[in-house]
């Protein structure tokens, strides 16, 4: 049965989403999580500054005599550009650098990694993804018709990232991810990110070439194995500060001549 349009009566989500619910007041599910579980529990005053560094502390101490104390995913953004400086200069923390090249990053994306590693003097590590395999793959999601068609990529990532960290022996994953740019809901309905199962069997039915050596991490591998066996934490500072985009990029633009994007996400030509 097709349901009634509603929109929110507090944002612009509406029933395109078909898992929205609405309360009495017409506030959407959404706004709800929001306000009931993210706003309490997210503070970016002195709380927050001593929790971040109680962790920082933490990732110090487990790093004592390694090169590296945690590792940082980087893809040229603001938000992962902005966090390596803030991780190296503001925390004093030791990372590895990470980089993942699937093919697909612009220019302005190389660039701009090129100049926040040669400005901080940090080391680098990227992951180039076999493009035949990245290209099949990418069609073989077009064919299969799923909304979601930035997997291929966004698993690619993040898999290599965190198999990178556990291979290294680095605990501490910091990544750029934070509720003032980015506040979404968990679990998005269409999105199966760490599903390796649905990932095969799209290729298995559109792809053409096998998989070789193409990054993969599935659910258990990331929320049991890494996490409970190896001890790999997930860590977000970003959500423990002030963190304001415009800020961030003046400042980035500034010390490290970085370049900012016209979009969320165009650093990459598929996005």
């Amino acid at each position: 049965k097709k349901r009634e349009y509603q929109i929110c009566a507090n944002c612009v989500m509406d029933t395109s989403d078909s898992l929205i619910q609405f309360d009495e007041s017409g506030f959407c599910d959404h706004c709800n999580n929001y306000y009931n579980n993210i706003l309490p529990n997210w503070h970016t005053d002195e709380r927050g500054t001593q929790e971040l560094n109680r962790i920082v502390e933490k990732i110090k101490a487990d790093g004592n005599g390694k090169k590296y104390d945690c590792i940082i995913g980087i893809s040229g953004g603001v938000d992962s550009s902005y966090l390596l400086y803030y991780a190296k200069e503001k925390l004093g923390l030791r990372p590895l650098v990470f980089a993942v090249d699937t093919g697909w990053n612009l220019n302005v994306a190389v660039e701009n990694i090129e100049k926040m590693v040669k400005g901080l003097n940090v080391d680098l590590c990227t992951e180039i993804v076999d493009w035949n395999e990245m290209k099949d793959l990418q069609l073989a999601y077009f064919k299969s018709q799923v909304p979601y068609q930035d997997t291929p990529q966004d698993h690619a990532i993040f898999a290599a990232l965190y198999t990178n960290a556990v291979k290294n022996k680095i605990k501490y994953v910091l990544t750029g991810g934070n509720y003032s740019t980015e506040c979404v809901r968990e679990p998005i309905e269409w999105v199966y990110l760490n599903d390796v199962k649905q990932i095969k069997d799209i290729h298995k039915r559109f792809g053409t070439r096998p998989l070789k050596t193409f990054p993969l991490c599935g659910v258990f591998k990331y929320r049991v194995y890494y996490r409970y066996i190896k001890g790999m934490k997930i860590v977000k500072p970003l959500n423990f500060i002030p963190y304001k985009k415009e800020e961030a990029k003046a400042l980035l633009m500034a010390k490290f001549d970085w370049q900012p994007y016209t979009n969320k996400h165009f650093e990459s030509i598929f996005t």
